[in-house]
């Protein structure tokens, strides 16, 4: 077997931004070394699956998207199947023998060696010469790695786009995976942070949004010893993107000297994604996590006194080992009252090689369903309230897209919802007022209705796109 052209590799991402991040710099990698990037699995003689193994839902959806895609071998041309991410990470040993269908693994430490293995094991498959092979599909010879970072592949729309500040995490709760599967904290030169920041500003992203596994904690492994997001976040306000805005923030790392940052920047969002996951004390000690509730109010109080618009998003989990019913209707009656705006629920996973995991008093899986369920409905009754309160403003917002589920409406978010995660706001297209041409671009709406997690607004400008000024 031998090529004429370019082989054409499909990349399929799975799990949360921060994976999704990972897939867009090994894209560009693939891409300098010769592949061609293809959207149609079935015309990709490489097809590349970035896993996600952080609950058991995750790894479950991960195996069986790698099993269908496998299915490519036959149904279309693929000749190799590649599994890279977490799943891999943490079951580097027993995975190859339980899915013979996938041909390579690397961890999520090899993404730079993807290139070259991958045209290694496609020289082997076809019976050629790398460098044969290569010269015939008009591919750049490997030298062993890329010597320098190319350039990402975003695979968000070009208005929006994730920066990841940090890899790893040190804070060891005692139910999660992650510092396992990705390592202690290890943030990124503030320095190269910023040259990525430009490049993005450059290319036209509007809204930049910084993930990490922990984002309050960038910087405490560098030369300084100290957070260095206030500092962060106040050297990329000059940029002059659209929003700026901050998500995956560990509680406990949220002060002063970070509010004040986010009150004085102009371009950061009012907004905050911070994971509570309980608020017993009982509990919370156990998961190994340092707040009570308490201490967990009286943060809510001091975000609220420097950012009285803020919109908060938290997540909660139920059935942790030894949650009693009273610890749970303290977390019913915490989010009856906290006025959160966005939450997700999850229903705690024993993982492997975690404390959490060989705890007594484990929860039986139909009571963590009930509570979950119970917890969910008292959420989205909070977070309905705290929507209705927003009925009569007038926001800017980000045009997205045409609406496919709204005929008539374009979708956008102003600075209060996250891409993926939160509501949309629902722009009705009055006498063909927005176009297609205004995606990316910002429009002051005037909020109409609140419907359950979303809302309806109209364009209150006369549907001129404008320059984001939120609180000029």
């Amino acid at each position: 077997m031998s090529f004429t052209n370019k082989i054409n590799i499909y990349f399929d991402t799975m799990g949360c931004a921060k994976n999704l991040v990972d897939s867009e710099y090994a894209l560009g990698g693939l891409r300098a070394a010769g592949f061609a990037l293809t959207e149609d699995p079935f015309a990709a003689q490489v097809v590349v699956v970035n896993t996600c193994g952080f609950i058991n839902d995750a790894k479950q959806e991960s195996i069986e998207r790698l099993l269908e895609l496998a299915a490519l071998k036959q149904e279309g041309e693929c000749l190799l199947l590649a599994a890279t991410g977490c799943l891999v990470q943490r079951y580097r040993q027993e995975l190859p023998a339980e899915l013979p269908e996938v041909d390579l693994w690397l961890g999520t430490e090899e993404y730079d060696q993807l290139p070259e293995r991958l045209w290694q094991a496609l020289a082997e498959v076809t019976g050629q010469k790398l460098a044969k092979l290569q010269k015939a599909a008009g591919a750049k010879q490997t030298d062993g790695g890329c010597a320098a970072l190319p350039p990402r592949v975003l695979l968000t729309p070009p208005y929006t786009a994730y920066l990841k500040i940090a890899e790893g995490c040190s804070n060891r709760c005692s139910f999660c995976a992650i510092p396992n599967i990705r390592g202690p904290l290890r943030s990124e030169p503030l320095a190269e942070l910023l040259a990525e920041a430009a490049r993005l500003k450059e290319a036209g992203v509007q809204e930049l949004c910084l993930i990490a596994q922990d984002t309050t904690a960038y910087g405490r492994d560098l030369p300084e010893h100290k957070p260095l997001l206030p500092q962060l976040l106040r050297e990329l306000d000059k940029l002059g993107f659209g929003m700026l805005r901050l998500l995956y923030a560990y509680p406990e790392g949220i002060d002063d000297e970070l509010l004040a940052a986010m009150r004085d920047c102009p371009t950061v969002c009012h907004y905050l994604d911070l994971p509570l996951q309980h608020v017993n004390a009982a509990v919370l000690r156990r998961m190994n996590r340092r707040l009570n509730r308490e201490s967990i109010e009286q943060l809510l109080a001091k975000i609220r006194a420097y950012l009285p618009d803020a919109a908060l998003r938290t997540t909660f989990m139920v059935g942790f080992p030894g949650e009693t019913e009273a610890d749970f209707e303290e977390l019913l009656d915490f989010a009856a009252a906290a006025q959160l705006d966005w939450a997700g629920v999850f229903q705690y996973s024993p993982e492997e090689d975690t404390p959490a995991a060989a705890m007594p008093e484990q929860v039986p899986d139909e009571v963590k369903a009930r509570r979950y369920n119970q917890l969910t409905a008292v959420l989205a009754d909070a977070g309905a309230a705290r929507r209705e309160q927003q009925v009569g403003a007038c926001l800017p917002v980000l045009l997205e897209q045409p609406s496919l589920d709204v005929p008539g409406y374009f979708e956008a978010r102003s600075e209060y919802q996250a891409p993926e995660v939160d509501g949309l706001i629902y722009v009705q297209n009055l006498d063909g007022c927005l176009t297609e041409k205004q995606i990316g671009s910002w429009l002051t709406v005037e909020v109409a209705v609140a419907e359950g997690y979303d809302l309806l607004a109209v364009p209150s400008d006369g549907a001129k796109p404008q320059k984001h000024n939120k609180r000029a």
